[in-house]
């Protein structure tokens, strides 16, 4: 499989978790990129809900909605082969093409990423860049690596509100893709982003908690010694 359409396949596969993720609130330091990784990603984090689209070459378009903490509904379709899928906490379902509702448990987040940016790379800062014009209005600006996976990166150019610093659009340059994915964000805190399961459809059997480890040396109660 040729560079671009791994790349492109990516792009959809790791959508979910990244969305996903939560964010832990942090005082903002001086630093001027620190500050204002911190208040986009504050931003990202209290907002009710949001909706990113996301197009790309190969007539790549996911459409994904954040919807609270844990649930999250994301549609794509590339070279006319569609799919959909929705985590609500530990319950994924998903289907191609139209196909039948599958369901799996999937583990809660546990590692906590400081960037909730779409492609953005995690634990990096943002790097602060000149106020721009987007449809009259005066915006901030940022660069930031992206990550699709550990071996297809890229950069990201965004513009955000200065008053709110809320996303509104970026345009990622990704190795091995000559043509620009292209990410706007919208529909901030609106109840139509509302993600619920696919009606009838009942959902997967939990994950077997892991059972606890015990330290070397130590025995379990009624086990031969």
């Amino acid at each position: 499989m040729a560079l671009p359409t791994r790349a492109l396949c990516a792009l959809t596969a790791a959508t979910l978790i990244a969305s996903a993720a939560p964010v832990l609130a942090a005082d903002a330091p001086a630093d001027p990129g620190v500050a204002l990784s911190s208040k986009i990603d504050g931003a990202l984090a209290s907002a009710t809900s949001y909706r990113v689209l996301v197009a790309g070459p190969d007539g790549l378009t996911i459409e994904i909605r954040s919807f609270g903490p844990d649930r999250v509904h994301v549609a794509s379709s590339i070279a006319n082969v569609s799919s959909e899928s929705i985590v609500i906490g530990g319950a994924m379902y998903y289907r191609a093409s139209g196909s039948d509702w599958k369901t799996a448990a999937v583990p809660l987040i546990k590692h906590v990423r400081k960037n909730r940016l779409y492609m953005g790379a995690p634990d990096t800062v943002l790097s602060p860049l000149d106020d721009r014009t987007e449809d009259g209005v005066t915006v901030g600006a940022f660069r930031s690596p992206a990550a699709v996976n550990p071996s297809v990166t890229g950069t990201m150019d965004c513009s955000y509100d200065k008053t709110t610093f809320r996303p509104r659009t970026c345009t990622i340059s990704v190795n091995g893709l000559s043509t620009p994915v292209r990410v706007s964000y919208d529909r901030w805190d609106d109840p139509t982003n509302a993600v619920e399961p696919p009606p009838g459809i009942p959902p997967p059997t939990p994950a077997p908690a892991p059972a606890p480890s015990r330290p070397p040396g130590s025995t379990v109660p009624g086990a031969p010694h």
